[in-house]
């Protein structure tokens, strides 16, 4: 299955970098929430990024969502819940990474998109871990997730736990899901 870059991004590293937006973020009410970040700059976000080294060519990858929270949306079923799961997740995703991508990682490539309504907290990048907190606004309400994880030139595993809130008629729902990837070779198909 061939996907977009875009999606391949999604899937590759989801949010971990939504694409570096101008605002600093607030505090977290309690240590280990999803909730506001803790205002980290658009550089100091993108140094963090910048460590992340890939290598360059075809790169396949997966998306597991591990379980899916509805319970605040009403109207949903039990059998919603495993539907969604099925639909969202994919075992066999491959995309190229170019090399520039590779040792520039940007908002765009983990999202496809610049988003100016994200605020970035506790990036970190080193020693092959990477861990950092992104809250979104948009049309539907607000988007916190944590993502916690590992990264090497040639593999990565993404560990991610969402919260979006503030939709429609007070809709809610809670995701957690993982993501891993790694290098097939150095010439894309």
């Amino acid at each position: 299955m061939k996907k977009t870059p875009a999606t391949a991004a999604f899937a590759s590293l989801l949010l971990l970098l939504a694409g570096c937006g101008e605002k600093a973020g607030e505090k977290a009410d309690k240590a280990g929430d999803i909730a506001a970040t803790d205002g980290m700059s658009r550089e100091e976000v993108q140094a963090e990024v910048d460590k992340v080294q890939l290598k360059p060519g075809q790169w396949e990858g997966s998306f597991t969502l591990e379980d899916i929270d509805l319970s605040d949306m009403p109207g949903a079923s039990p059998q919603m819940k495993d539907q969604m799961k099925k639909m969202m997740s994919q075992s066999s995703i491959k995309y190229c990474v170019t090399p520039e991508e590779a040792a520039h990682p940007s908002g765009r490539m983990f999202s496809g998109q610049e988003n100016k309504d994200c605020t970035y907290g506790g990036f970190d990048a080193s020693g092959g871990s990477v861990k950092g907190q992104v809250s979104c606004q948009g049309e539907n309400g607000r988007m916190n997730a944590v993502m916690t994880g590992s990264y090497a030139p040639e593999s990565y595993e993404m560990h991610m736990d969402m919260k979006m809130e503030g939709g429609p008629k007070g809709m809610a729902m809670a995701m957690k899901a993982r993501t891993t990837g790694k290098w097939t070779g150095a010439t894309c198909s």
